[in-house]
């Protein structure tokens, strides 16, 4: 019987450590625990307002507008993760591949911008409705960059040259879904000549060693 018990429960230490890869949590899942945080946040801040009122502070207090800003801080990441929460770790991935090999060792600037365009594209009924479709629809970016090899290729130059490049476009990708890149939901277009119905913004860089300039443009 003990024998058979030990077996048992060797089984399940042993499914317990297969758990983790097989139902990792979804970016959904991330950004809602996210939310969860920020809103206890805001339920602390609301009640030390409270409490500063009682005593006879009015709003106008230092310690109140010091609650507010706390409240209003949470708020703000609350739409963070909002936006975030529309994408999943594909896209994320994805798009990031996609960031890396149209900008990623340029400026920061130039990657959201970059990231925003494919995003504003996934917005507009003109163009597939999702990451994936987006960077594969045919003549626009390139099918390769939807590939997990391509995406491995990137982590593993950054390891070898110690650098960050992946970790830098990730966080512009996910700057530009959380909504914090000022782009005009119109512009479509991203290359190094105009198109379009006309220009938005042109982008000029200069590492040094390479020079260029990008168009973004509208739909």
């Amino acid at each position: 019987m003990r024998k058979y018990l030990f077996s048992a429960l060797l089984c399940m230490v042993m499914l317990v450590g297969m758990v983790p890869s097989a139902f990792a949590a979804t970016n959904y899942e991330e950004c809602m625990n996210a939310i969860a945080e920020q809103k206890a946040i805001q339920a602390q801040a609301h009640a030390q307002a409270n409490a500063l009122r009682k005593q006879g502070y009015a709003d106008s207090s230092t310690g109140i507008q010091a609650v507010k800003a706390t409240w209003n801080a949470a708020q703000a990441k609350i739409v963070d993760n909002q936006n975030l929460s529309k994408y999943t770790w594909e896209d994320i991935r994805i798009l990031t591949t996609t960031v890396y090999n149209e900008a990623g060792q340029t400026t920061e600037q130039l990657r959201q911008y970059v990231a925003r365009v494919a995003l504003n594209r996934v917005e507009d009924k003109r163009f597939p409705s999702t990451v994936y479709g987006v960077i594969t629809q045919p003549g626009q970016y390139n099918t390769r960059y939807a590939t997990m090899e391509a995406a491995n290729a990137i982590k593993a130059k950054d390891a070898a040259n110690g650098t960050k490049y992946w970790n830098h476009c990730k966080w512009s990708v996910m700057e530009a879904m959380r909504g914090n890149t000022e782009m005009p939901k119109n512009v479509l277009y991203q290359a190094n000549f105009t198109q379009g119905s006309g220009l938005w913004k042109s982008v000029y860089f200069n590492s040094g060693w390479f020079a260029s300039t990008s168009y973004f443009c509208y739909g």
